[in-house]
């Protein structure tokens, strides 16, 4: 039988030391080992930021001026009124958004008159196309379309150009802010051939 010893004076002074030593180390060893357990998410109370969105393509400001000029591919010209200072011919743009083609077609038939006693026949050659504009501006802006007419042609439709400068026939679109506005544009050449003959009838 294990009988306790009393406790000494120097024990009885040494053992509330101890205790006041051993708790907060216990308390510490049981914090390392929590966090060193926890998962981030739960070391880490601050969210993630969301990820940066991707840049926006840059667009090219075609026309401060509130004019878009296009030749009959459609490309982007300088603006006549504000000409580039440079000895280099500026570089033609295209962008589809702001101006594409649609219904290109070419075609040709057989006119046929009777004046007298003859048969007076031309050939008739047309090409057509139509502009499709778009004002990608929050502004009202007017394209300025120089149609390029070749030597014995003219032009067949409606509405006529706003005025022909030597071979270039310059139409004027006014379009608002975000509209997209179609123009037809027609060609025509004549080519006269050989008349005939009308035997009169018996």
């Amino acid at each position: 039988m294990c009988r306790l010893k009393p406790l000494t004076p120097a024990s009885a002074r040494i053992l509330p030391m101890l205790e006041n030593s051993i708790f907060p180390a216990f308390l510490l060893l049981g914090a390392v080992a929590f966090f060193a357990a926890a998962p981030p998410a739960l070391v880490s109370q601050q969210p993630s930021p969301p990820p940066s969105p991707a840049p926006a393509p840059a667009r090219p400001l075609y026309s401060p001026f509130r004019e878009f000029h296009v030749d009959q591919e459609c490309r982007l010209l300088p603006d006549p009124a504000h000409p580039v200072i440079g000895k280099k011919k500026p570089r033609l743009r295209a962008d589809p958004v702001i101006c594409h083609l649609e219904t290109v077609a070419h075609s040709e038939h057989m006119e046929e008159t009777i004046v007298g006693d003859e048969l007076r026949r031309n050939l008739v050659r047309i090409t057509e196309q139509e502009y499709v504009v778009q004002n990608i501006t929050t502004e009202h802006v007017v394209f300025v379309v120089h149609q390029f007419v070749p030597q014995g042609w003219n032009v067949d439709s409606d509405p006529q150009p706003a005025e022909v400068k030597g071979q270039t026939a310059i139409f004027r679109v006014h379009a608002d802010a975000g509209q997209i506005v179609r123009l037809h544009v027609g060609l025509r050449h004549t080519s006269p051939l050989r008349s005939k003959l009308i035997k009169a009838s018996q």
